[in-house]
């Protein structure tokens, strides 16, 4: 499937989860609802599954991936944290913004666009670059908990259950020693296959207008670092690795994705501005459905 039409149709499941909201047919409350699906069986399934049948003999070569994650998101991040110390926001729009830039949607979007334009073998390098969200949000929620005297052990212990991380171990595991999965491959097969549409369903469902009007200009700035300068850094760090092909291409493109939700349940549990967060989540998700084309163009 070419970009136009894997943008097309991520465009049109994710209206379908905004009509169905206008319709009543679904609230925005059941956007939680379906993101635990997501998180805890569709998405881990598709790890799973797309790692067990992928080609790892170069896994040597993917380690990287990860990493120009976390520097682009690092980076972004400091940039969002200095805008906001110099605007003299208070503390919790400061991080709010920090996090909506430094958390990018590698998941949720990331993987039916990558796997989209570049089949199985780009979506494994999406899972991988996933890895290094994981843990920038471990990172940040680790760093929040101890700013605000809390105790970084929950946000610990998310880590170590969390489903998809261990979807991705237990992937390359299993592929790597050859171990049968038997009827549980075929019942993950299954599962797999509810991951996007359910994603982007529950993407549609959580877009909100109301939030946008009072913060357009952080909004804004969240939306260029994450869709126009952390893609423009990745691509330099990946040049500098010696990234070529595929690896560079998918790298690129998963770094070129709009603010994560997971930055939203970040502000939640650490009492920062929600509203300021989920308007950056919302503007950068909109305008990534114009600007993932176009880097999908000139990869």
């Amino acid at each position: 499937m070419g970009s136009t039409e894997t943008v097309l149709s991520v465009l049109v499941l994710v209206l379908l989860g905004y009509i169905l909201k206008l319709l009543g047919v679904l609230g925005e409350e059941d956007a939680s609802t379906l993101n635990r699906v997501v998180i805890n069986v569709a998405i881990p399934s598709l790890i799973f599954t797309s790692l067990y049948r992928a080609d790892l003999s170069g896994i040597s070569g993917l380690v990287l991936i990860p990493v120009i994650c976390m520097i682009t998101g690092t980076l972004s991040g400091t940039i969002a944290y200095l805008w906001a110390r110099r605007r003299g926001l208070d503390s919790g729009k400061t991080w709010g913004l920090t996090v909506a830039a430094a958390m990018m949607n590698s998941g949720f979007l990331g993987y039916p666009v990558t796997a989209g334009i570049f089949g199985s073998e780009g979506l494994v390098r999406a899972i991988f670059y996933d890895t290094g969200t994981t843990l920038m949000f471990t990172s940040l929620g680790l760093l929040l908990s101890h700013l605000s005297g809390g105790e970084g052990s929950r946000i610990m212990k998310r880590a170590v259950f969390f489903p998809p991380l261990w979807a991705f171990l237990l992937g390359v595991t299993f592929n790597l020693w050859g171990l049968p999965t038997g009827i549980a491959g075929t019942i993950l097969g299954y599962l797999s296959g509810a991951a996007v549409p359910l994603i982007m369903i529950s993407l549609g469902l959580t877009l909100n207008f109301r939030f946008l009007r009072h913060s357009v200009a952080d909004a804004t700035l969240v939306s260029g670092l994450r869709l126009l300068i952390s893609p423009v850094m990745a691509a330099g760090i990946s040049y500098v690795l010696a990234f070529r092909g595929l690896n560079f291409s998918v790298t690129v493109l998963e770094a070129s994705m709009p603010s994560a939700m997971l930055a939203a349940v970040l502000a939640i549990e650490n009492d920062l501005d929600v509203d300021l967060v989920s308007s950056c989540i919302f503007m950068s998700t909109i305008l990534s459905l114009v600007s993932l084309p176009l880097w999908s163009v000139v990869l």
